[in-house]
């Protein structure tokens, strides 16, 4: 079950939000509520959130103000953003800071929440697979002490930063080696030791964690999900897909959030 909270500093608009949207069919329940973003914190300090839903225009904390200390505070917290008004450089600000989606309100109708919702739970079932692989990023240094020098351990962190940045993951060892500025065999060996898994099976699964996203997230062909998570042939994902996931990219796509 995803634990949300809404955030509105509008009463009516708050209530009719959880009112309204669909939460049971995606498996979201709506644990908290505020009216500003400090007493969203405080809400947040008394139970766990996983999703929140955040107007941008509040008084005492904004929506922006309240992202940046969620981050903080809670950085595996998702949140999606709720504007009366399409205001660009708030959303794109927003956007940038990690949000899944943003919701305007203008459009709340009975009809249309359930595409709604259905896009925000397909969003954060993918960003969760995808965090679950940069959590040991993080947790490097409790991991490692007194085995590797710290430059080592950084060099590991660069290059794995350096993977979940790129848009295209087209990339192969040698790259990446690069990167941490190592010879190819050192850096296998070390990353191994560090990050607790090979080199080539943390890439699979950052791949394919990727293409989960992609496929939930857009209506990008197959082939072109294959080809910006690094994988020349269409045929070959299919069948690494099915072999990790146990079922095709159409399949999976077209099953939406329920494989969570």
């Amino acid at each position: 079950m995803i634990r949300a909270c809404v955030v509105d500093d509008e009463k009516l608009v708050r209530k009719g939000i959880i009112t309204i949207m669909p939460w049971e069919k995606f498996s979201i329940k709506v644990v908290a509520e505020a009216s500003n973003g400090l007493r969203a914190l405080e809400a947040m300090a008394e139970q766990p959130i996983d999703l929140l839903f955040t107007d941008l225009t509040m008084p005492e904390m904004d929506g922006i103000q309240l992202i940046h200390a969620v981050k903080e505070k809670y950085p595996n917290m998702q949140f999606v953003i709720l504007t009366c008004h399409p205001e660009f450089e708030y959303v794109q600000e927003a956007l940038r800071l990690g949000a899944i989606d943003y919701i305007l309100k203008t459009q709340l109708e009975n009809d249309l929440m359930e595409d709604v919702l259905s896009q925000i739970a397909a969003r954060y079932h993918a960003r969760l697979s995808v965090s679950q692989l940069q959590k040991p990023v993080k947790e490097l240094e409790q991991i490692t002490q007194g085995r590797y020098p710290n430059d080592i351990v950084q060099a590991i962190k660069r290059a794995i930063a350096y993977m979940q940045e790129q848009e295209e993951m087209a990339f192969t060892q040698e790259m990446i080696a690069k990167v941490a500025n190592m010879s190819r065999g050192y850096f296998s060996q070390c990353f191994k030791d560090i990050v607790g898994t090979s080199f080539h099976k943390y890439v699979k699964d950052l791949r394919v964690a990727r293409a989960k996203e992609l496929l939930l997230a857009t209506n990008r062909p197959i082939y072109v999900v294959a080809q910006q998570t690094g994988f020349k042939d269409e045929k070959y994902f299919s069948r690494l897909f099915l072999m990790e996931v146990g079922m095709l990219p159409s399949d999976f796509r077209h099953q939406g959030t329920n494989h969570s």
